[in-house]
């Protein structure tokens, strides 16, 4: 953390407190209830269901929080200060799912495969950017957004798995 917190720069700084603002809760959420009920619009209910039952997960990783007690670091470097726990880092829980199952739902819909992989590396480097930019500000450990991306990679396992039963039970 201190090592990446070394890099310091106004558009270090920048970047990090604009993804930081990507991953609040009042902007990211009515993104994926529009973007669900596009889909409900489109009769794709699985994948709707995706999504829903992706940020049902970001609810257990706010359970974890209170589970695992951990402080946040010491080493912040934006104000206001941030409290509270931190493990996982819900901003990065909310982008690996939010974001891999979108890349997951890009996979089958984009067919032309530069355009796919162009928006698919889009997304994880959106994703990863997320988590860095959480270390970066110094308001989460390096082990909590590893943590967020193991959580987050589970719960895509999960509601892939779960589409494609209730697609094949059709």
């Amino acid at each position: 953390m201190i090592w990446l917190q070394a890099l310091r720069s106004g558009w270090l700084d920048d970047t990090a407190i604009w993804f930081a603002n990507l991953g609040l809760l009042w902007v990211l959420m009515p993104a994926a209830a529009a973007l669900m009920g596009c889909l409900e619009l489109a009769r794709r209910y699985a994948d709707a269901a995706m999504i829903f039952g992706g940020l049902a997960f970001i609810g257990i990783g706010n359970g974890l929080k209170l589970v695992v007690n951990r402080p946040r670091p010491e080493y912040q470097i934006v104000d206001p200060l941030h409290s509270g726990l931190s493990f996982p880092s819900g901003h990065s829980l909310l982008a690996v799912v939010l974001g891999e199952v979108i890349v997951y739902l890009v996979g089958l819909w984009v067919k032309p495969l530069l355009l796919r992989r162009a928006i698919q590396a889009t997304l994880i480097a959106m994703v990863i950017g997320m988590g860095a930019s959480r270390v970066y500000l110094g308001v989460y450990w390096p082990s909590d957004v590893i943590g967020s991306y193991v959580l987050g990679a589970m719960a895509l396992v999960g509601v892939i798995g779960l589409r494609n039963a209730s697609a094949t039970a059709r």
